[in-house]
């Protein structure tokens, strides 16, 4: 239960030692929440003839309900790799944007890009370019853009992407025992 659950988190930093029967360095990428495991993996990693992992901390990806973080035990907020484009677009088509009420209301009082999920995924994983950025920042403002057209936008984004990725996973699939770690 629980009480291993440090353990059990902590067990990858020292893998690659163990699979390799000498000490190796490790960085462990993870978010802040997963720090405490690591900080115990670190105070013990001497004592047992490894070095303390080095941790670099990721910023935590917004779930499309709005909030700090994407769960995986909150589906509904949360694009999976598996997810299919229809489940991908509903998913999106209900994300929230912090928009107004009425296209009316929009029009004039502009969206909140800050606060909304769409942008969120635009601005970290699907536009690469800040001036484009910039651009469909400034027009949520000014509300010469509305929610429901930037969540098509970037639900065929989500889909051609998903579709690229689920294509080459199976493709993989034959290959997984090439990874395995066996002794």
């Amino acid at each position: 239960g629980s009480i291993f659950y440090t353990s059990i988190q902590a067990a990858p930093a020292f893998l690659g030692s163990a699979h390799a029967g000498r000490n190796l360095p490790c960085l462990i990428p993870c978010g802040i929440d997963q720090d405490p495991h690591f900080r115990v993996a670190r105070d013990i990693a001497p004592s047992l003839g490894y070095y303390k992992p080095a941790l670099l901390h990721n910023k935590m990806f917004p779930g499309l309900g709005g909030g700090d973080k994407m769960s995986s035990s909150q589906p509904s907020n949360t694009i999976f790799t598996t997810d299919s484009p229809k489940v991908v677009r509903k998913k999106i088509n209900t994300a929230f944007t912090g928009g107004a009420v009425t296209v009316e209301e929009q029009r004039k009082s502009g969206g909140k890009p800050e606060v909304c999920s769409v942008f969120k995924y635009k601005f970290y994983l699907f536009e690469a370019d800040d001036q484009k950025l910039d651009e469909l920042y400034d027009k949520c403002k000014k509300g010469e853009i509305l929610c429901g057209e930037c969540k098509k936008s970037l639900g065929n984004a989500v889909v051609a992407f998903l579709e690229k990725h689920q294509e080459a996973r199976e493709k993989a699939k034959d290959h997984i025992d090439d990874f395995i770690l066996r002794d």
